[in-house]
């Protein structure tokens, strides 16, 4: 649905179901799922231009450039004047600000050089990327049910007193970081980047195809989608079956133990390059798999539930904080895509030896029993089932 109006990427970022999935695809799935993306990269890499572009499908945008020098008032002024004219005319009141709140219908909050801001400044940018507006301490809703977050900020960027708070900002609220280092245009691409306009400036011309109806459409009804059950489990694996050790129990009982305290196999396998995901993560993972499923069947092909997820979990977990940074830069070239990759093989290896197992366990659940020859079955990272399954069983058996 969503198609570039200057940005050119002919660069494969997934595969599904034969599908290749572009930039603009991860983009489109993102505006459907409502999740807020990163873009993050070196100078130049077109991060700007495709925020812009993003801009033509939802006319009802605001655009920022990050500064420095910019303060809080001055991003009222920008999100809407009369946020100012009522502070310097005392008119200060939550029923005023209601009334203001209720005016800033963008679809879409855009921000250039977001690491640029001041602290106080990207708390509020990022309350607008969740939705709404904090003056005062009170929260107020912006937008007509639908509005997102895009923002874009260069590699290598030294950040001050607050690069740690940008970092935790970052992973808690942009909920798809995408490296476009890693994901370059093509010869081909920049060529016809090149001839199409030698203007070397982003390009801001507002006329373009306005898809803002469509989108919310798309958004509405994604939310309807019914999620398959195996989504859920392999959530669930995401969430407590990469918590495992063999050894200890838990990562995230061994706390700042986690990876230094591991040795032998434990310290050479995933036990010591990912952390567990959280459950907001987990339900950014699935509502990005369940937009991805959709592209795809946009595109003629059957979606594959497992792929789609280990996808979405790559995107979205690659740069959150999960990864252990220095097995990424020792053993996966410095590319936090290749250690995700390596992640998603061990995990496709574990549900291909427990298929079977899970699929006995669903159908017991199913049948309001409790089998404790399938439950004990479960060991290891994959214990978690046992009580999942348990309880499964006793809610089939208390609703019949």
């Amino acid at each position: 649905m969503f198609k570039p109006k200057t940005y050119k990427n002919s660069t494969e970022l997934a595969n599904l179901s034969g599908v290749p999935i572009y930039m603009h695809d991860m983009i489109d799935a993102a505006l459907r799922s409502r999740l807020n993306t990163f873009l993050q990269g070196n100078t130049g890499s077109g991060k700007t231009q495709l925020v812009r572009d993003v801009m033509h499908y939802l006319p009802k945008s605001l655009f920022i450039l990050g500064r420095n020098d910019m303060d809080t008032r001055e991003l009222f002024q920008q999100v809407n004047p009369e946020f100012l004219r009522a502070i310097k005319t005392g008119e200060y009141s939550e029923i005023k600000f209601k009334e203001l709140t209720d005016k800033v219908n963008y679809n879409l909050i855009g921000v250039d050089e977001l690491p640029n801001c001041v602290p106080a400044v990207r708390a509020q940018l990022f309350n607008l990327f969740d939705g709404f507006i904090e003056i005062d301490g009170k929260a107020y809703p912006i937008g007509s049910g639908y509005s997102v977050g895009m923002a874009t900020g260069n590699i290598g960027q030294q950040f001050t007193e607050s690069s740690n708070e940008l970092g935790r900002a970052l992973k808690d609220r942009m909920h798809l970081i995408i490296d476009t280092d890693f994901f370059l245009p093509k010869p081909i691409d920049t060529l016809e980047m090149l001839t199409a306009d030698r203007n070397p400036r982003i390009n801001f011309n507002d006329s373009g195809e306005d898809k803002t109806e469509e989108i919310i459409k798309k958004h509405r009804e994604l939310q309807e989608r019914e999620v398959p059950f195996e989504k859920y489990i392999l959530a669930s694996y995401l969430i407590h079956g990469l918590d495992y050790l063999s050894d200890y129990g838990s990562k995230t009982a061994l706390k700042s133990g986690w990876p230094n305290k591991l040795e032998g196999h434990a310290a050479g396998s995933d036990e010591a390059l990912i952390l567990p995901v959280s459950p907001r993560a987990a339900k950014s993972i699935i509502a990005l798999s369940q937009a991805l499923d959709s592209i795809v069947e946009e595109k003629g092909a059957g979606p594959d539930y497992f792929v789609s997820m280990m996808t979405a979990f790559k995107f979205a977990s690659a740069y959150s904080g999960i990864l252990n940074q220095s097995a990424v830069m020792q053993n996966h070239d410095e590319n936090p895509y290749k250690a995700m990759d390596a992640v998603i093989d061990t995990t496709k290896a574990q549900f291909d030896s427990q298929k079977d197992l899970i699929d006995a366990g669903l159908d017991m659940a199913r049948q309001g029993q409790e089998k404790q020859k399938v439950l004990k079955d479960f060991s290891g990272r994959w214990g978690f089932m046992r009580n999942l399954l348990e309880n499964l069983a006793k809610k089939d058996e208390n609703t019949r």
